[in-house]
């Protein structure tokens, strides 16, 4: 296990802390997410100033999340370290409203839109 920065920590324990079923430094098997939340399928990147100032490094960024999204269906969220620094309160409160959205819209399965899709474009594969 890598170190755990000061943000990834401090946003863990604020998700925990909001009741949320979380995990630190989960290994999908193509890489490292800092946080995961696997009910929603919200994957949590904390980045430093490399993520935003690095083409490589963005490029590789958007690969990772193509990759989350196409495999497992996982969105993924950047979020800057200053954020997390500045507003952490409100940065925990509102991952937690959209990992609700997002849980129960996976709850919602075929019945919702995307599932539908989803179905449809299985059976012209």
């Amino acid at each position: 296990m890598q170190k755990l920065t000061p943000q990834v920590t401090n946003l863990y324990n604020a998700l925990v802390n909001r009741k949320i079923k979380c995990e630190v430094e989960f290994n999908d098997g193509y890489k490292h997410i800092d946080i995961t939340i696997p009910n929603a399928k919200l994957d949590i990147e904390i980045d430093g100033n490399q993520h935003y100032t690095n083409a490589d490094v963005m490029i590789n960024d958007i690969k990772r999340g193509v990759w989350s999204f196409t495999q497992d269906r996982y969105y993924t969220l950047h979020i800057p370290n200053f954020v997390i620094d500045q507003y952490l309160d409100q940065v925990a409160d509102t991952i937690k409203s959209v990992a609700w959205s997002r849980y129960e819209e996976i709850k919602k399965g075929n019945k919702s839109i995307w599932g539908k899709i989803k179905k449809l474009l299985a059976t012209l594969i």
